[in-house]
Formats: C-alpha cells, sequence, structure tokens
C-alpha cells in the first residue's frame, strides 16, 4: 500500500485488488472518506501488481487516478 496526493492535496491510499475475471487493478481510497475507485494494471498476477505499484511514480499514480472509475463499475475500464 501507498500513500499520495493528488493535484487538488487530496490524500489517498492505495493498494492492489483483484477483479472476478482475474485482472490487477489499482484501488484508490480516499483517506477523507468517499469512494473507492479502481484502474487497471498490467500486470498479470497479484505478485506483479504489488511490484508495479511499488515501481510507479507519484505522477503516474495520478494519471491512473485521473482514468480510474467507481470500484463498483462492471464496465470495462
Amino acid at each position: 500500500m501507498r500513500r499520495f496526493s493528488d493535484e487538488q492535496g487530496r490524500q489517498w491510499d492505495v493498494t492492489v485488488g483483484r477483479e472476478s475475471y482475474g485482472m490487477q487493478v489499482f484501488l484508490f481510497m480516499p483517506l477523507d472518506g468517499g469512494g473507492v475507485r479502481k484502474a487497471l494494471m498490467t500486470a498479470d498476477t497479484w505478485l506483479d501488481g504489488e511490484r508495479e505499484l511499488g515501481d510507479i511514480d507519484e505522477q503516474s499514480l495520478r494519471e491512473r487516478l485521473g482514468v480510474s472509475v467507481d470500484w463498483t463499475d462492471t464496465a470495462t475500464m
């Protein structure tokens, strides 16, 4: 898990999640409450997802947050 700030200064925790169809996703959770969001990862496994999360820079996390959808969204991302 990592913590970062978006462009507005809002704090987020991000971790690796998995969709029911096996894709790995970034799960974005705002520290001040509100909706959890998700964005697809390039990783194929949870372990690869952990590596991807560890290696990604904060600007890229902000970009992924920018294209994220509500975590309950079942449509293709």
